[in-house]
């Protein structure tokens, strides 16, 4: 049963105990009742910057001793003689407003730590829990691992992937179901990619067709493995889902944190893919102004040199002119109850705005995209905080049909 937040939103943390981590529909058990509090952290620091593993800490009470593993009396299978408090078992963390349900972290439990405070007055327990990456990164494509359906691991059991030249889309979507991860997001790719070595772990095999297709890859919130296109971020920057800022009908931050400098230019890119030739993209009028920075990607799993130069030109029209970052937008959502639709819904890639007022009066507006997320949050004490961090839209490119341009424009790369 949720556990009542506020006035507007309730909590909802349940733990997968009857179920195996790679079952295709899990059975979930509520243990709102016994929340305390939590944060989670998802996303990047920037659009230059890797995926991270999604974390999560859940701290739950333990004063009847239930989320002991060494206990039998809840959560155990009789039949079998054992627990069910094991690590990696399936935690999600939703939250209900308006009628509408939304979730905010979906990953695995690592471990069931109990403390006992105030010498044995108190106890609870602080789960860690992550997202599907870190199982990716345990599994190798050629591995023995998990068992394909039936999320068993066995001492003869392989992957079964098969591989081909084939769009990054569907590579994608082999190995993940090669490694029988059932919950996908998968848009269409744009670019072919090679076959890769088999010895590469699962999660640094699906990195390199992020790469080559110069798309994301990351777990949204609901613990989809998501993978989005090159263009994707080009076709999004329409219409702001949520525009934060100090003004009438604007959605208000308690505090902002930006940055503008030299270390995210890149105006000269020297890519060379596996089996080809070094592709040299230049920004000549970027490297006058602000010397040359370089960035050198080699053996990348891209079918062609052109499509290496393409990929070459995209990251150079986006980089080559400095651009303030918002590195952290920090939101109390209960102080303006229009602000938990956003706090709750928008996930990473998400296309906002953001207005600044300055000393001045004076309005500085950023098109943004959501690159990482937290949220901290004390379930007793009624505290919420929404953290996110964002990188500038990608408007130094455009593409026919989107029509956000800005400053230092170019004609996209094809």
């Amino acid at each position: 049963m949720a556990v009542v937040f506020d006035n507007n939103v309730n909590i909802t943390v349940e733990i997968a105990f009857d179920s195996n981590p790679l079952d295709s529909s899990q059975t979930w058990t509520d243990v709102s009742a016994y929340l305390r509090n939590f944060e989670t952290s998802r996303g990047r620091l920037t659009n230059l910057a890797q995926f991270q593993t999604g974390t999560a800490t859940v701290t739950l009470d333990n004063r009847d001793n239930r989320f002991s593993p060494n206990q039998s009396t809840y959560y155990y299978d009789a039949a079998n003689s054992r627990t069910k408090i094991q690590p990696l078992k399936r935690l999600r963390i939703r939250a209900e407003y308006n009628a509408v349900t939304y979730d905010l972290f979906h990953g695995f439990v690592e471990s069931f730590p109990v403390q006992y405070a105030g010498q044995g007055y108190d106890a609870s327990t602080k789960l860690r829990v992550v997202d599907a990456f870190k199982l990716f990164f345990q599994a190798t494509l050629d591995g023995i691992g998990w068992q394909l359906g039936i999320s068993k691991l066995g001492s003869t059991t392989r992957l079964t992937l098969t591989q081909a030249q084939e769009l990054s889309s569907v590579r994608v979507k082999n190995i993940l179901d090669s490694f029988g991860y059932s919950n996908q997001a998968i848009s269409t790719g744009n670019l072919q990619v090679q076959t890769q070595p088999t010895t590469d772990d699962v999660l640094t095999a699906l990195k390199k067709v992020e790469t080559a297709e110069n798309g994301t890859f990351f777990i949204a919130a609901n613990g989809n493995a998501t993978f989005r296109n090159r263009n994707y971020r080009l076709t999004n920057t329409t219409t702001p889902v949520a525009t934060f800022g100090q003004g009438v009908g604007e959605l208000p931050y308690v505090d902002i944190i930006s940055t503008y400098d030299d270390n995210k230019i890149i105006n000269t890119v020297q890519r060379t893919r596996t089996g080809g030739s070094t592709q040299i993209a230049i920004d000549s009028d970027s490297v006058e102004r602000f010397g040359t920075h370089v960035l050198t990607e080699s053996g990348t799993i891209n079918a062609t040199d052109a499509d290496a130069l393409s990929i070459a030109d995209q990251k150079v029209v986006a980089n080559s002119i400095p651009e303030t970052h918002i590195e952290a937008l920090s939101f109390a959502p209960q102080q303006n109850i229009n602000l938990w639709e956003k706090a709750l819904g928008l996930d990473i890639g998400s296309y906002v705005q953001t207005n600044v007022t300055t000393p001045s009066s004076s309005v500085e507006t950023y098109n943004l995209f959501i690159e990482r997320i937290r949220h901290k949050v004390d379930a007793r004490n009624k505290t919420w905080n929404w953290n996110i961090g964002l990188s500038p839209a990608e408007t130094g490119a455009w593409i026919l049909g989107v029509n956000s341009l800005g400053i230092d424009t170019n004609l996209s790369y094809t």
